[in-house]
């Protein structure tokens, strides 16, 4: 009896630790479509802390939301939240290959956030589907 509540007490200081540790910083998942850029941050829990993209900026329902400087805007916006909560450290995983994907993160760049790491999660098929047959006469 005495061992078990000696571990739960050692788990719940490592978790306080970890907390604490952990506090000032967000993961920020940047997914650049071809028509669209998304980005969404969210914290060492996995909750979801801000998020944006560039209708949400834009404010329009049609059109261009495939421009890259609204990626820029969408990312200053999401960085001026993550500011005002207080964290100051961010991890940065990219996904896609749309237009606003180097310039959302070059938003990321030019703030005062300081970036840990950039990852890139984009799925690349190892070998993709099965060819279609050749054409025979």
């Amino acid at each position: 009896m005495g061992h078990n509540s000696n571990c739960q007490f050692i788990h719940k200081i490592k978790y306080i630790f970890f907390m604490n540790k952990n506090k000032k910083k967000v993961l920020v998942s940047i997914n650049s479509t071809q028509n669209n850029t998304i980005l969404i941050a969210r914290n060492y829990l996995g909750k979801n802390i801000a998020n944006s993209s560039i209708g949400l900026v834009l404010k329009k329902k049609r059109g261009k939301k495939s421009v890259a400087n609204g990626a820029q805007l969408a990312s200053e916006s999401i960085i001026s939240r993550l500011i005002a909560l207080g964290y100051t450290k961010v991890l940065i995983r990219i996904k896609g290959f749309g237009k606003g994907r180097e310039s959302a993160l070059f938003g990321f760049t030019s703030s005062r956030l300081m970036i840990e790491e950039i990852i890139d999660i984009t799925p690349m098929p190892h070998n993709g589907c099965r060819p279609k047959g050749a054409k025979r006469i």
